[in-house]
């Protein structure tokens, strides 16, 4: 288990720090680092040299470098959590919010290729380091993001517009399927030549996955 973190440290993990600070400088190169290098191959010598501090600054605001990681897997967890479960500007119903659960995720990791890095690598390591990070984060989490799916989807089935299935094994197929589009989108590129950051291909992607997942999910009643 991590180390106790620094007071200092502790308040701004909702927040990315100012870049143009000494503290803001190690956040941005430690995401930039454990992205391209993974926790184990990243040093926080590495770290130090690339926001050009001294390596000491690093343990003055972060603390250790899992304490680091983990505030990096924080705010990024959070953001995407943020944007995956948050405010619906297009006013979407219940059922359109289900099957626009998996876009979201697929886009927002689209949209930040050093997110989608640093997720695969975590994950590919066993996800340990990003379940401490998020485990006190409440409704900007796991916690919050499941209790949305829940709502979601049991008013969508009480009004007849979705099929009643086993609530979490849908909840877990929809994530496993908007992130495996993406954790496997380097494997997929090689064997299909095509690339995912084209944007034709891209929106062939989104539309399918809806399309399929309309035909599985939602009662049409038409």
């Amino acid at each position: 288990m991590s180390a106790q973190m620094p007071e200092h440290a502790a308040s701004a993990l909702m927040t990315q720090p100012d870049v143009n600070t000494p503290r803001g400088r190690i956040f941005e190169m430690a995401t930039k680092q454990f992205s391209e290098h993974g926790f184990r191959g990243t040093s926080t010598r590495a770290i130090a040299k690339a926001a050009d501090v001294n390596q000491v600054m690093i343990h003055y605001y972060w603390g250790t470098k899992e304490q680091l990681y983990e505030a990096v897997l924080k705010y990024e967890g959070t953001t995407m959590l943020a944007v995956i479960f948050g405010a619906d500007p297009d006013h979407k119903s219940p059922e359109e919010m289900l099957i626009d659960t998996p876009i979201r995720l697929m886009q927002v990791l689209h949209d930040n290729p050093q997110w989608a890095s640093l997720l695969r690598r975590e994950i590919a390591d066993g996800a340990v380091h990003l379940r401490h990070a998020l485990r006190d984060v409440t409704e900007h989490g796991p916690l919050g993001a499941n209790l949305h799916f829940h709502d979601a989807y049991l008013t969508a089935v009480r009004e007849g517009k979705a099929v009643e299935l086993p609530i979490e094994a849908v909840r877990e197929c929809l994530l496993a399927i908007g992130y495996s589009a993406i954790y496997l989108a380097p494997l997929i590129s090689m064997i299909n030549e095509r690339d995912f950051h084209n944007e034709t291909v891209w929106e062939e992607w989104k539309l399918t996955l809806s399309t399929i997942l309309k035909r599985g999910l939602l009662i049409d009643r038409l």
